[in-house]
């Protein structure tokens, strides 16, 4: 029985979620964080359009809150620093449920807590947006659960579904929960990097060809990817993703192109990155990714340089 549940990542899709399974049960929903980030949410807590809320924020083991889940929805340049915050926080009891973009973060956590049952999971479709320290959604999207495989059902996949469904969440378990990451991070690797490299909002998908053929591109390999992997990822979804770009909403920005303008770090080595490294793992040529990863950390880093210069 899943009672006490746990989040880790107080971003824009981890606060939108946040405020809607802690309104809906506020004694059984805590914020997971540490340090000076722990001190700054009890402080200021969490802003959700527009609404302030003031959840437990567990921090110490001294608190003695067992957790049934904890749903990890951090950025995965920062995984490696929150499992090690998270480590005292949890027992092997604890479900874990990370919500990352990418295809790696199930096998870290499992390499991390080899004792825990680790989900698969994903979140799509969602609007949530930061605009500094506030956090504005419409729609929270589909959360998409389960392992590997769910042709059967795991008792802990269904507890899983059951608790976050009766707390408002839109959730549902796929049959392949690795088809279902490779095609969001099929779709991210292609339109996050080019929307990045272009520095264009999503209406212009449909108007400049060269854009959707540069994604084409960037996805083949990909594709070549999936077939090493035994993933079932077509070029018919390849297609099927560019065609849904195409329809974004014309001012819609994507994640890494927000985050460049921003000043923030990209989640380039877990797109192109990681392209490239499973590249090199099967002796596949990645020229289309291996360029978009070095024009994108040029720029990162250009604005680093940038921000230093005019601060001293």
């Amino acid at each position: 029985m899943i009672n006490n549940i746990g989040l880790i990542g107080a971003g824009s899709v981890g606060s939108a979620m946040f405020s809607l399974i802690h309104k809906a049960d506020p004694e059984h929903t805590y914020l997971l964080a540490k340090g000076n980030r722990a001190l700054r949410l009890r402080e200021k807590g969490i802003s959700v359009n527009n609404e302030i809320m003031h959840p437990v924020i567990y921090a110490d083991p001294a608190q003695q809150i067992h957790l049934d889940l904890l749903i990890i929805v951090v950025k995965t340049y920062s995984l490696d620093s929150v499992m090690e915050d998270m480590a005292d926080l949890i027992s092997e009891d604890t479900i874990l449920l990370p919500l990352q973009n990418g295809i790696r973060t199930t096998e870290r956590l499992k390499s991390r807590f080899p004792g825990n049952r680790v989900l698969y999971g994903t979140v799509q479709r969602t609007d949530a947006h930061r605009i500094g320290h506030r956090v504005y959604y419409n729609t929270l999207g589909e959360t998409k659960i389960g392992y590997a495989d769910n042709r059967e059902i795991k008792p802990e996949v269904a507890q899983v579904h059951e608790r976050l469904k009766k707390l408002g969440i839109n959730i549902k378990i796929y049959e392949d929960m690795r088809r279902v990451q490779w095609l969001k991070w099929m779709l991210n690797t292609g339109a996050s990097q080019v929307a990045a490299e272009t520095g264009v909002e999503c209406g212009f998908f449909g108007m400049v060809p060269e854009i959707p053929e540069l994604m084409a591109l960037c996805m083949d390999e990909i594709l070549m990817l999936a077939e090493c992997e035994k993933v079932n990822v077509t070029k018919k979804d390849r297609d099927e993703i560019i065609d849904i770009l195409i329809s974004y909403p014309p001012d819609k920005k994507m994640s890494m192109l927000q985050d460049l303008e921003a000043g923030r770090t990209t989640e380039i080595e877990e797109y192109a990155g990681t392209v490239i490294e499973l590249g090199k793992k099967h002796g596949i040529d990645t020229p289309i990714n291996k360029v978009l990863y070095l024009a994108i950390t040029a720029r990162e880093k250009i604005g680093i340089i940038r921000r230093k210069s005019m601060s001293s």
